[in-house]
């Protein structure tokens, strides 16, 4: 029952969809819309240790006690030599917090539904103006095919705000299908196929933008409770109006992001993780033309009930 919005390191590679920042800075005078239209929404919820491609054992021992409710407490270290993805580089760190819940059920024994939402804050270190309160929510449908397939369709509407909910940055409405294939190499091992195609609409209207984006990971049970995950993602991003009347250049982005990371579970309502990724990011403007390296250590919290 894993969706393609989770936070796990297969999909923080697929989240990694960079786009902007510094030219909306000078132009819409907003540097929390670029950095927030740049990074999206990433969901958390419980039992998606790794790559979870269909319902685990804890899954279905779940179900049989119908605990269809969750929620799900992150929080994470973000480190990067470019923390406004663009050209030139500017390095900070920064906490990043948030609080998920929501609900999970079974249609006809056939389609799986998530109904969730989140309220997350980010603290930078040297650049206090990227700080961002956010508000966000997701409605997930999708389906096994067959125990390697699954496909399915979300809608994520997102809006970010300064500090304390005030100043609205960014209003994002995001519908898209993804599907995933997995091949098991052996006992321990899978190789994951997952591609997503989404439209974005937002206001202000310059972040609007339809993307693809494919990726390819290899999942690895290094030892009991401890999972690696190595992969690549490489994702297209075509930019309705991004700020051609003063840019006079057409956005399209190419973006390739190679990540690694380890995942350990405590227990069943505790994990720690870390990511290390790379982005490149080819564009149509000079600005968001950029490379960026990162780590991510984070702890998670999650109950059912």
């Amino acid at each position: 029952m894993s969706i393609s919005t989770m936070k796990t390191p297969f999909c923080l590679g697929l989240l990694t969809l960079a786009v902007s920042a510094v030219p909306a800075v000078a132009q819409s005078n907003d540097v929390r819309a670029a950095i927030s239209a740049e990074r999206g929404v990433q969901f958390f919820r419980p039992d998606d240790f790794a790559i979870a491609t269909e319902p685990s054992d804890h899954d279905i021992v779940l179900m049989e006690q119908h605990q269809p409710w969750y929620f799900t407490a992150h929080g994470e270290v973000d480190a990067s030599d470019n923390a406004f993805l663009t050209a030139p580089k500017h390095s900070d760190v920064w906490l990043v917090g948030a609080l998920d819940a929501g609900f999970e059920s079974t249609i006809n024994e056939s389609f799986d539904l998530q109904v969730g939402g989140q309220v997350s804050s980010s603290r930078f270190n040297k650049y206090s103006e990227l700080d961002t309160d956010a508000l966000a929510g997701i409605i997930t449908l999708s389906k096994q095919i067959d125990p390697a397939i699954r496909v399915g369709v979300d809608y994520i509407p997102s809006v970010y705000f300064g500090r304390g909910f005030n100043d609205q940055s960014l209003l994002s409405h995001e519908l898209a299908a993804y599907g995933r294939y997995t091949w098991e190499l052996d006992e321990k091992s899978l190789l994951v196929a997952y591609a997503r195609l989404s439209r974005r609409w937002t206001t202000p209207h310059d972040y609007t933008n339809t993307r693809m984006a494919v990726t390819l990971a290899c999942q690895h049970e290094c030892l009991p409770h401890l999972i690696g995950t190595s992969g690549v993602t490489v994702a297209y991003a075509n930019y309705d109006d991004y700020f051609e009347s003063v840019t006079d250049q057409r956005r399209i982005d190419w973006l390739v992001n190679p990540f690694i990371s380890l995942v350990y579970q405590i227990n069943d309502n505790a994990t720690i993780g870390a990511t290390l990724s790379y982005a490149r990011n080819f564009s149509g403007v000079s600005n968001v033309d950029y490379e960026a390296a990162s780590i991510t250590p984070y702890i998670e919290f999650n109950w059912r009930f």
